[in-house]
């Protein structure tokens, strides 16, 4: 038997990483058919079940065209059942805005657990305290949101299907089970980099393959790089250029590119933005440099407000590594950077 495991789909979402208005509509566009291509696949290769763990749609506002699709992918594929466990999102909204529930839509209201004959089940519960599974059957629990493995051990548990993070992680339930966070089915923006799809069970005689399905239609690619030893944008230019050369990412993806180090000198981003944003679908760059001197004792004689904090800092009876976090947070902060 064949299962799906996706989540955290965000249908309708508002894009709001995208400055070009028609580039965040297009990428709306591309995650609802991305959405379509998994159910077409499943189609095709025998997919008895779909579970979808949450965050199906961004919002408790559902477009009255996007939920048509969406209807249709089910109701059109009644050999395949879509398990169904709101998110923290859109909540119950997508349950209400239905005119009628399809037969193979299955929702976990007063029925907690589905089975099937090969001994499969698939329950959602709110609490791993609700659960009362048989050990001889293979247990598949859905649920959308953060988890302490420990409270879900011991539970006779075998895979537990989870939403909530965007990115795949899974780890161990014990000797019997194992939890999955699917990730999302496709990165919404620059702060959903990496691989993104879903996740295909395969269940024979109590036995269980699970396989990561690359799904998205484009991927985000994070760029650290290291500005301290450049001596501004040219520099900067050519680490970029190379760095892109090397990894050959595709002209259809987007790219984040995450300056790291320390800034010796300024760097004129929006200029880099511009030039390979005619290479890329999308690129976006972070400063996460500091601006921390190299030579604290040396810039704690300068004549400045960011000398005068550096002289206030060390003169306190605090530990060396924590006057330098200080003296970094501060000359962040006194530089217009958000700190946290």
């Amino acid at each position: 038997m064949k299962i799906i495991h996706c989540s955290d789909i965000h249908l309708d979402a508002v894009m709001s990483g995208f400055r070009d208005s028609s580039k965040a509509e297009e990428r709306r566009n591309e995650i609802l058919l991305t959405f379509v291509r998994m159910v077409r696949y499943a189609s095709k290769h025998d997919v008895r079940a779909i579970m979808i763990v949450g965050d199906l749609f961004d919002s408790t506002r559902i477009s009255p065209g996007t939920l048509d699709i969406v209807e249709k992918c089910i109701s059109g594929n009644p050999g395949i059942d879509f398990f169904y466990a709101a998110g923290n999102h859109e909540k119950d909204a997508f349950l209400r805005s239905l005119s009628v529930i399809p037969e193979n839509l299955k929702t976990f209201g007063d029925k907690k657990t589905y089975r099937y004959e090969e001994g499969i089940t698939v329950s959602s519960v709110s609490d791993p305290s609700e659960l009362s599974l048989s050990s001889s059957d293979f247990n598949i629990v859905m649920y959308h949101g953060t988890i302490r493995p420990n409270a879900w051990k011991l539970k006779n548990i075998d895979y537990l299907a989870l939403g909530h993070f965007h990115e795949l992680k899974e780890g161990s339930l014990g000797s019997r089970g194992r939890y999955c966070y699917s990730g999302c089915l496709e990165g919404r923006g620059f702060d959903e980099c990496g691989e993104k799809g879903f996740v295909r069970l395969t269940i024979e005689n109590g036995m269980m393959e699970p396989v990561f399905m690359q799904a998205a239609r484009r991927t985000c690619h994070e760029i650290p790089i290291d500005i301290s030893a450049i001596k501004g944008t040219g520099d900067a230019d050519a680490l970029i250029s190379d760095e892109l050369d090397r990894r050959q990412i595709s002209s259809e993806d987007l790219v984040k590119i995450v300056f790291t180090g320390r800034k010796a000198n300024d760097i004129n981003a929006g200029f880099l933005e511009k030039k390979y944003g005619e290479e890329y679908y999308a690129v976006r760059i972070i400063d996460e440099s500091t601006n921390i001197p190299e030579s604290i004792d040396e810039a704690k004689y300068d004549v400045s407000l960011k000398g005068e904090f550096i002289r206030m800092v060390m003169e306190k009876d605090w530990p060396e590594d924590e006057k330098r976090v200080v003296i970094e947070m501060g000359i962040n902060a006194l530089g217009g950077k958000k700190i946290i």
